[in-house]
């Protein structure tokens, strides 16, 4: 077995593991939609990045067809290679970009995460540490296959210091639907125990087309990606890194990493935590302590109890052997004051009503209803945020608003009215989306958000008018009155229900969350009096079993059918969606509008059920 450059950037953070990769058990990445389009503009940004050395020759075949390939090809005195498969021992790497002038070789890293060449602060530096030891590990392999070379290592990643001069570049590079099975770093193993990762084909828009030439010249001189030097950081991580392989490779060969690990409150995170019933990763390194419910995992904030220096408090009931909720000590939840702070106290609440299974409303939740204005407005944007810029003068990731959904109660205990915003077109739509809903909430009455999405979204917008020059008065005002900003101390318009949940309201069934995908369910399926109003019934539904179903459960359930792609449920879906309406060409009319019709009920459910919330609070 080989030790590749994922299984050493896995085992880093735990070498158990390494163990479970090499087995094949499942990962909660599996059917994770945000990793899988995280991996999807890795793709992307790859296929670009290989067009910018156009001499370039790909590798391919399995890993002994690779590793041969690759040392026939580096015999040549100058050389650009993709996806070279190098070996030393039992480490193996394929590298994205290896190039090959005389005694030089130059290792590049593809990263989709971007990075801002104007920028080279500490915050900056830090977000690049594990691409660099990701790096570090290459160089390693690479020094030792071959010592007689001089080698210096780069990362190639999208800047946003850059903004790009072509309109609809994101539509330019696209993942075709059928994809094969990538099995490089994991043919040894038996089929059913291979990942379950599915490597896409990328499709350059402009492949055939004659002005390719010209196209792909735009792209090397107008791009988006930078490439910055790492090699002396490399360097001086070569004898830890050389350390870890060995270690790591050693515990690979023995199928062991009893001495080298120990369940800690980090496992909460562990990819390897699935609802799977064989080949739970999690569940074989915890045993008995995986399935307590209540867990100490439940904790809102948990993790954050105690510190680095002194111990953190999880750890130490973990080290007890204990992982229920209620084996927290309530003195242990007091800050270095002897206090309980404003998190200490919420998470006594969760305790206390956990263990009666009540639900818990501040006395002030009760009287609050007379404290904001009518109408009341429930609104919830749908934005996007991508590697590469869909317009011209876009920055990578810079922030596209293309939906809105809006639930007005005019006065006390009328019913709601719906407005909606979908982009339809091809322009930049952000400030056509900021007009519209200044329209439809106007000057008067409460506008309620979740979290601070749509105060960021809207002072995105307030910013993007300067940056792009475009003269609008009175939505600048408009959107200066409804935002909050910390650095001015700017009191705006926007009510954050999160903040109110944290403040105001509990459920057992939410543990320690208060998004509005845990609080909703939490109310909807223990207070059966809200599936009779009329506005909410359309709702209402149960399984075979005659449990109720959670509302976002039930939107589009045959869309994937109709559309080939997942169903609209959840926030990375609906960028996924939208970025496929603009650009997937292979849509017919009938998909494209299926698409839309899910964008639109996944964000209305988001507005409706801050509506419901509220109601349910006593604000009605």
């Amino acid at each position: 077995m080989y030790l590749s450059k994922s299984d050493f950037q896995l085992a880093t953070s735990c070498s158990q593991k390494l163990l479970y990769k090499k087995r094949g058990y499942p990962t909660a990445h599996d059917t994770n939609e945000y990793m899988q389009m995280l991996a999807q503009n890795g793709y992307l940004i790859g296929h670009m990045a290989n067009m910018l050395y156009p001499e370039g020759i790909e590798i391919t075949g399995n890993s002994a067809e690779a590793i041969e390939a690759t040392r026939i090809a580096l015999e040549q005195e100058n050389c650009i290679l993709f996806e070279a498969a190098i070996t030393a021992g039992q480490k193996l790497v394929r590298v994205d970009i290896l190039i090959k002038n005389g005694n030089e070789l130059h290792l590049i890293e593809v990263k989709s995460k971007s990075h801002d060449t104007d920028d080279d602060a500490g915050a900056q530096r830090k977000k690049l540490e594990k691409y660099i030891q990701d790096v570090a590990y290459q160089y390693l392999v690479l020094s030792e296959a071959y010592p007689e070379m001089n080698i210096r290592a780069s990362l190639l990643m999208p800047d946003k210091a850059k903004r790009t001069t072509i309109d609809g570049l994101a539509g330019w590079f696209s993942i075709e639907r059928d994809t094969v099975e990538d099995d490089r770093e994991n043919e040894e193993l038996p089929a059913q125990q291979r990942p379950r990762f599915r490597k896409p084909t990328v499709r350059f828009l402009y492949e055939d087309h004659p002005e390719r030439a010209e196209q792909v010249s735009r792209l090397l001189q107008e791009g988006i990606l930078s490439e910055r030097d790492v090699t002396e950081e490399v360097l001086n991580l070569q004898v830890a890194v050389r350390a870890k392989a060995e270690q790591l490779i050693q515990i690979m060969n023995n199928d062991s990493a009893e001495e080298t690990f120990c369940i800690t409150k980090n496992c909460k995170t562990c990819e390897f935590r699935t609802p799977e019933e064989t080949l739970n990763g999690f569940g074989e390194c915890w045993g008995e302590m995986a399935t307590t419910n209540p867990h100490i995992f439940d904790l809102y904030y948990g993790g954050a109890l105690g510190s680095a220096a002194n111990g953190f408090y999880l750890d130490e009931l973990i080290a007890e052997g204990k992982s229920s909720l209620f084996d927290i000590d309530k003195e242990r939840l007091k800050n270095a004051k002897g206090f309980y702070g404003s998190r200490g106290e919420r998470q006594l609440i969760q305790l206390e009503y956990t263990e009666k299974g009540e639900e818990w409303k501040s006395e002030e939740l009760k009287n609050m209803s007379g404290k904001f204005s009518y109408p009341i407005f429930c609104v919830d944007f749908e934005t996007y945020l991508g590697a590469i810029p869909f317009h011209a003068g876009m920055r990578p990731y810079e922030l596209l608003a293309f939906q809105w959904s809006l639930h007005t109660i005019e006065r006390e205990g009328a019913a709601p009215i719906h407005r909606e915003w979908l982009h339809d077109g091809d322009g930049f739509p952000n400030f056509d989306f900021a007009i519209a809903l200044m329209e439809a909430i106007g000057d008067s009455g409460t506008p309620f958000m979740w979290a601070t999405h749509e105060n960021t979204v809207l002072k995105t917008i307030l910013d993007q008018m300067d940056i792009y020059g475009y003269e609008n008065d009175r939505l600048k005002e408009w959107i200066v009155r409804m935002t909050h900003d910390r650095t001015t101390k700017r009191e705006g318009r926007l009510v954050d229900m999160n903040r109110m949940t944290q403040d105001h309201y509990f459920h057992p069934d939410m543990k320690g969350r208060t998004s509005i995908k845990k609080v909703l369910p939490a109310i909807w399926e223990n207070y059966p009096y809200l599936h009779e109003l009329p506005h909410f019934s359309d709702y209402k539904s149960t399984d075979s079993e005659g449990m109720i179903i959670d509302p976002y459960d039930l939107l589009a359930v045959h869309g994937e059918e109709e559309t080939g792609d997942e169903v609209v449920k959840i926030g990375t879906a609906a960028m996924r969606a939208y970025y496929r309406i603009r650009f997937d060409n292979s849509l017919t009319d009938n998909q494209r509008e299926e698409i839309r019709k899910q964008l639109k009920s996944y964000c209305q459910l988001d507005s409706l059920a801050m509506v419901l919330i509220a109601h349910h609070w006593g604000i009605k």
